[in-house]
């Protein structure tokens, strides 16, 4: 949609929908989750998902209104505008790859095969967007270890008790309901349980039933805007003076724990067995979306910032 000049107002708004579904993202990355963890079962049933890049919605708009003015005071009551520019987009997928744990059993997980490590996958019970990374997970509260993150509950570290003795209670009873060997691994691993869902490792000798990239990031929300004054020196020279809000309301933007645009994940961060006992949590990540692009100063997703600039046109 695009207005020109209409009463002094220039406006350009745009809306998407979108789905991209494949069998791998990107460039085919391991640490997108494209290789199945199972050479024996079916490679579709396995990867064809929602790739990592796939934004469902994204809404644009930019504007800019020219104040109608009056002649005279020394050009101060004409010459004024103002700028905006927002964008709002729904979330990007993110999902788990553990490349420690071969529980299986067939050595396709942790590096003895062809194609390097590729990765198993736990079992998800619950609703996805439980799991939702919002604002970095800092609304919720931590397990019992204290770690940022989706909550981890540890479990007793042995296969001798298959009593799955974690301290949460749906965690227990979703894996005695698996049978024995689900009991032993979440003696083992622990479990990950936010909101009604859990996230639990697999059984001994069993491959996980999660697809890949089932969870979405928070999206991405930014405001601009701007006001300006321009003063005419003469026909051809004008003097335009700025000033400039980025994230006017300082909304808070991370990147995707994985997989997205941006994204920002770390080996431990998506790797269950592992991010839950060093102390990064899993899903958690530390940067925003210019920080993770590596251009801090002139990138989106930073905190509230402000600028004076000056033009010459000519």
């Amino acid at each position: 949609m695009t207005a020109r000049n209409y009463h002094g107002l220039t406006l350009t708004g745009g809306y998407t929908y979108a789905h991209a579904l494949g069998e791998s993202s990107d460039q085919g990355t391991s640490g997108g989750l494209v290789i199945p963890q199972n050479s024996y079962g079916n490679f579709r049933s396995q990867l064809y998902t929602s790739t990592a890049f796939d934004m469902r919605h994204r809404f644009t708009i930019s504007g800019t209104y020219a104040i109608p003015g009056r002649k005279g005071f020394g050009q101060l009551l004409e010459g004024w505008s103002v700028n905006s520019a927002a964008v709002i987009q729904t979330g990007t997928p993110w999902g788990i790859n553990d490349t420690t744990t071969d529980f299986a059993g067939v050595g396709e997980a942790n590096g003895r095969n062809p194609a390097a490590n590729e990765g198993i996958q736990w079992n998800f019970l619950g609703n996805p967007s439980d799991f939702k990374a919002v604002h970095n997970f800092n609304g919720v509260t931590p397990g019992p270890t204290g770690i940022t993150g989706i909550p981890f509950f540890p479990g007793g570290g042995t296969t001798a008790s298959l009593a799955a003795p974690t301290a949460n209670a749906t965690c227990n009873q979703k894996a005695a309901a698996l049978g024995p060997l689900a009991s032993a691994s979440l003696n083992v691993l622990g479990c990950y349980a936010l909101g009604s869902s859990v996230l639990l490792p697999p059984a001994f000798g069993s491959f996980g039933t999660m697809p890949r990239n089932p969870w979405r990031d928070q999206g991405f929300r930014n405001w601009d805007a701007s006001i300006s004054k321009a003063f005419k020196v003469n026909e051809r020279l004008q003097v335009q003076f700025r000033a400039e809000f980025f994230n006017v309301l300082n909304h808070i933007n991370f990147v995707n724990p994985f997989g997205g645009p941006g994204g920002s994940g770390t080996a431990n961060s998506i790797n269950p067995s592992k991010a839950g006992q060093v102390g990064t949590g899993l899903g958690y990540v530390l940067n925003t979306p210019d920080a993770a692009s590596s251009n801090p100063i002139l990138g989106s997703g930073g905190n509230r910032d402000m600028q004076l600039g000056l033009k010459l046109l000519f």
